[in-house]
C-alpha cells in the first residue's frame, strides 16, 4: 500500500544559510586540518587543498568561526598582522595550546576559497564591547579609521565584509568560562556590545544567545529583539547507549523547541518602526530567525577528546539528511551550521595521508545540489518503526526551483520499504528521476581507501516513489 504524500503550496524562500558549517581550534579541527603549512597537500596560503577540493563538493553557504567555546578566551588581535609578532596562549578550553596563525585573514581567504560567508563570534567572557568593536572595524572598515589602515597595512585593501556576527556563545553554560550565566547579565552586555559594533558598521546581522530554557528565552527576545537578527539554538543528538534509532530519539522535543522559540519571536513585530534615534543606528528590518549554529551527532564523553572524533556510519547520514529537512520545512528557521566541518565531530576527515568524507558529508552535497528554492509545504501520516514506541519511518521536505519539484524522502527504518504517492501539486508532471542513497548497512562507515555509500538512479511514474530500506530518496520532477 502506497503512503500518499500531499505537496501543498509554496511557503516562501528556504535560505541557503541552512547548508552552514562551523570551524573552532578544537583539537586538529584546524591546525592539521585545514591549516598545515608545510604538508604536501598546503597551497600558498597553507591551507589544505585536498580538504578544500572536498569541502566544495558541499559548498557551505556560511562558515562560522572561532568558537564555539574558544571564544571566551579568544582575542581576535592575537592573531592578526606578521606570523612572528602573534601571541601564542593556552588553550584553556580544549588543551594543548591556541596557536594564532589560522587567525582572521587566514580564515577570510579560507572562506573565499570555499565560496562561504563568514560568521564570526565575539569574546563576551574576556573581551569588551571596544574590542568587538574594534574587529568589526578591522573586518569592515573602509575609511581612515586605525583599524581599517591597520587591516590594509596588513596587505587586505578591500575590507571582508563580514556580515554576521554572532553576540557570545551559550552564555547559559555554567561550566563555561564567563559571567553570562545569569540572563540579566547577558542582557546587559550584549546590549552594549551590539551599540559598538552597530555604530561601527549598522549593516552587520547579529545572532543572540538562546537556548532549550523557556523563561532565558523570553528575556533576551524582550530586551533584545530590535537589535538582533538571529536567535541561536544549538542541538546535538547521541548515540551513547548504542540503539541503532537512538539519535531520532529526540527529535520530536527539538521540534517542540524550536516552535516554542518561533510562538516566542511571532509576539515581536517583522520590522521595527519604534526605536529610539539616539542609538544612531537603525533597529532590526526583518523578522527575527532562528539560527541553529551548532548542530550534529555528539556522544559527549569525560576524556581528553571529549568525544570529538566519531567515526559516524550510515545511519547517522539519515539523521543528518532529516535534520535538512527539518530546516527546509521549517519557516523560522534561517541559518544551520554544522559543528564542525573537519577533523572534530566532522564531515570531512584529513590526516597526514590525505583527506576523506565521512558519511554525514554526503546528504549535505545532494541537499546543496537539488534543495534550495521555494519551500513547499507537505503533508502525509508517517509510519513508526516498529519496537521504537514512536520514532517516524520517514522524513520528507520539498522545494520548487527553477521549473523543477525536488522532493527529498528519508526512510529511517532498517527493516522495511515503503511506497509513497505524490500528489496534490498543480504543476508536477508526475514524472521524473530519483536519485538513490544508500549504505552498506545502517553501521557501515568510509574510509580514506573506500566509500560505504551507494547511489543508484531510478524513474517516477504516475508520481510514485519506491524508497527503500534505509535511504535517501531525491526526487526531481519537471513541471508540464
Amino acid at each position: 500500500m502506497a503512503i500518499d504524500v500531499n505537496l501543498g503550496d509554496a511557503n516562501g524562500q528556504v535560505s541557503s544559510n541552512i547548508y552552514g558549517q562551523f570551524i573552532e581550534h578544537a583539537l586538529d579541527c584546524i591546525e592539521g586540518g585545514i591549516y598545515a603549512p608545510g604538508s604536501v597537500y598546503a597551497d600558498d596560503d597553507g591551507i589544505r587543498k585536498d580538504v578544500v577540493g572536498l569541502v566544495q563538493r558541499f559548498a557551505p553557504s556560511v562558515l562560522r568561526f572561532p568558537g564555539g567555546t574558544i571564544m571566551c578566551q579568544y582575542h581576535w588581535k592575537d592573531a592578526v598582522g606578521a606570523k612572528e609578532n602573534r601571541v601564542w596562549r593556552k588553550n584553556l578550553i580544549w588543551g594543548g595550546e591556541l596557536s594564532p596563525e589560522f587567525g582572521t585573514a587566514e580564515f577570510i581567504r579560507l572562506c573565499r576559497k570555499i565560496g562561504a560567508e563568514p560568521m564570526l563570534c565575539i569574546n563576551m567572557a574576556s573581551g569588551t564591547p571596544e574590542e568587538a568593536g574594534d574587529w568589526v572595524e578591522y573586518c569592515n572598515g573602509t575609511g581612515n579609521s586605525y583599524y581599517a589602515r591597520l587591516r590594509r597595512s596588513h596587505g587586505f585593501e578591500e575590507p571582508f565584509h563580514v556580515k554576521y556576527w554572532c553576540i557570545g556563545n551559550e552564555s547559559y553554560s555554567e561550566p563555561d568560562m564567563g559571567i553570562h550565566h545569569n540572563v540579566d547579565c547577558y542582557i546587559r552586555d550584549a546590549m552594549e556590545f551590539i551599540k559598538r559594533m552597530k555604530l561601527t558598521d549598522g549593516s552587520i546581522k547579529t545572532v543572540v544567545v538562546g537556548c532549550g530554557e523557556k523563561n532565558w528565552n523570553n528575556a533576551v527576545l524582550r530586551k533584545l529583539h530590535a537589535v538582533t537578527d538571529y536567535f541561536s539554538l544549538h542541538y546535538y543528538a547521541s548515540t551513547k547507549q548504542g540503539r541503532v534509532y537512538e539519535p531520532f530519539e529526540g527529535e520530536r522535543q527539538f521540534q517542540e523547541m524550536i516552535e516554542e522559540i518561533s510562538g516566542c519571536i511571532n509576539e515581536y513585530p517583522d520590522k521595527v518602526q519604534d526605536f529610539n534615534p539616539w542609538y544612531r543606528f537603525a533597529p532590526r528590518q526583518d523578522k527575527i530567525k532562528i539560527a541553529v549554529d551548532e548542530w550534529n551527532i555528539w556522544n559527549y564523553e569525560n576524556n581528553d577528546t571529549y568525544g570529538l572524533k566519531p567515526v559516524y556510519c550510515w545511519r547517522d547520514a539519515l539523521w543528518s539528511a532529516s535534520m535538512l529537512n527539518l530546516f527546509i520545512r521549517t519557516p523560522a528557521i534561517g541559518m544551520a551550521n554544522m559543528a564542525q566541518m573537519v577533523n572534530v565531530i566532522a564531515p570531512v576527515m584529513a590526516d597526514e595521508k590525505g583527506a576523506w568524507l565521512q558519511t554525514i558529508a554526503y546528504p549535505l552535497i545532494y541537499y546543496r545540489r537539488l534543495m534550495t528554492g521555494e519551500r513547499v509545504d507537505v503533508r502525509f501520516d508517517s509510519p513508526v518503526i516498529e519496537g521504537t514506541g514512536q520514532i517516524e519511518a520517514l522524513s520528507v521536505a520539498a522545494v520548487r526551483n527553477l521549473g523543477k519539484l525536488c522532493v527529498a524522502v528519508v526512510n529511517r527504518d532498517f527493516g522495511r520499504n515503503y511506497t509513497m504517492r505524490l500528489s496534490g501539486y498543480a504543476d508536477g508532471s508526475g514524472e521524473g528521476d530519483v536519485t538513490v542513497l544508500t549504505g552498506d548497512g545502517w553501521d557501515a562507515v568510509c574510509s580514506r581507501d573506500k566509500s560505504c555509500v551507494k547511489e543508484t538512479n531510478i524513474r517516477i511514474a504516475d508520481g510514485e516513489i519506491e524508497v527503500p530500506a534505509g535511504s535517501i530518496c531525491l526526487a526531481v520532477m519537471y513541471e508540464k
